[in-house]
């Protein structure tokens, strides 16, 4: 019997999964911070140890047992960053098995669709378009954060929530449903003791969160600014699918596009119906798809192909033994 491995390494978590060709869970693990650029290469590494060898003990296996590593590794974003990550984290963990090592955005990409192929929008506090075709390239764009040209992200949505209100108290911009809502969330009784406990640095923004809610939620209840801030993050983000799209030769093809992230939970479909019709216009094609599991299963997925022909039954049967791991973990693996 063959045994596989999936492992998600993040900011927030470092999860890992070992099954059998069959889609049975046999071991979980998990640690904390897996990634490098928050805190350095050491203490990333201990992490990525502590789910690794979590879950080879649960499994009661040796790395030995293992024939194939899906990889998804948050950090890994240029071609420097992953012959560093193979020299002084993976190689030294996983010596020579074989492995897949891809970014953390292409877990997550694997986990939401039915085939190998398809394009990734990742957005939260970040923002990544990924992707692979039918001929296994890949391409990227984006991910490196605001400083390198990242437009908009769920932190700058908020941010810019925040200055529509300091706009429309001003006069530059129209009244807005966001100054209500930016100062109930502050708990001040108007607009000038939450300005002045923002200039005072009496608050900051850390008291403000979640922002990027608030501008959803004042865009739900049909607020014209709010509208405004969401459409033009669409429209940034349907631009970076079809880079992506044009890179692979996508365009006029079909493929599923994963709408992965915060941002796309938000109560207002603005902002995803705007992105949609931006990618339409390149990629008639694309359709929208929610994930249906975790980025440690598309990580998973992403070694089970090196050697098997994923079907019907076997996705099936991988599905319920998630759902048994769910209830023996309290770790959810199929997105809700």
């Amino acid at each position: 019997m063959k045994y596989y491995m999936g492992l998600d390494a993040g900011a927030t978590k470092t999860f890992c999964l070992v099954a059998d060709a069959q889609g049975c869970i046999a071991g979980f693990g998990r640690g904390g911070n897996g990634n490098y650029e928050n805190q350095g290469v050491e203490p990333a590494a201990r992490e990525n140890r502590k789910a690794v060898e979590g879950a080879l003990a649960d499994a009661g296996f040796a790395l030995e047992d293992i024939a194939c590593i899906g990889m998804g590794i948050a950090g890994a974003d240029l071609r420097e960053d992953f012959d560093m990550l193979e020299r002084e984290i993976y190689t030294p963990l996983f010596g020579k098995t074989r492995r897949v090592f891809r970014n953390d955005s292409m877990a997550a990409m694997r986990g939401s669709v039915r085939t190998s192929y398809g394009i990734v929008i990742a957005c939260g506090t970040g923002v990544i378009a990924a992707g692979i075709n039918r001929n296994g390239h890949e391409a990227r764009a984006g991910g490196l954060n605001e400083e390198f040209g990242d437009l908009w992200t769920g932190t700058i949505i908020g941010r810019q929530g925040l200055y529509a209100v300091y706009h429309a108290r001003d006069g530059i911009r129209p009244r807005t449903l966001l100054t209500d809502l930016f100062v109930k969330q502050s708990g001040c009784g108007d607009v000038e003791e939450f300005f002045y406990k923002m200039y005072r640095r009496e608050l900051s923004v850390d008291d403000l969160q979640p922002m990027a809610k608030i501008v959803f939620d004042a865009a739900f209840e049909g607020d014209a600014v709010a509208i405004d801030i969401l459409r033009t993050a669409g429209k940034y983000l349907g631009d970076m699918v079809i880079a992506v799209a044009r890179k692979l030769d996508m365009t006029r093809q079909p493929f599923e596009l994963v709408t992965a992230g915060s941002v796309f939970k938000g109560s207002s479909p603005v902002l995803k119906d705007c992105m949609m019709a931006r990618v339409h216009e390149v990629c008639p094609e694309a359709a929208a798809v929610t994930p249906i599991y975790e980025p440690v299963v598309g990580a998973l997925l992403m070694a089970l192909e090196t050697d098997i022909d994923m079907n019907a039954a076997l996705y099936e049967n991988l599905t319920e033994s998630l759902r048994q791991a769910e209830k023996r973990y309290n770790v959810e693996f199929t997105a809700k």
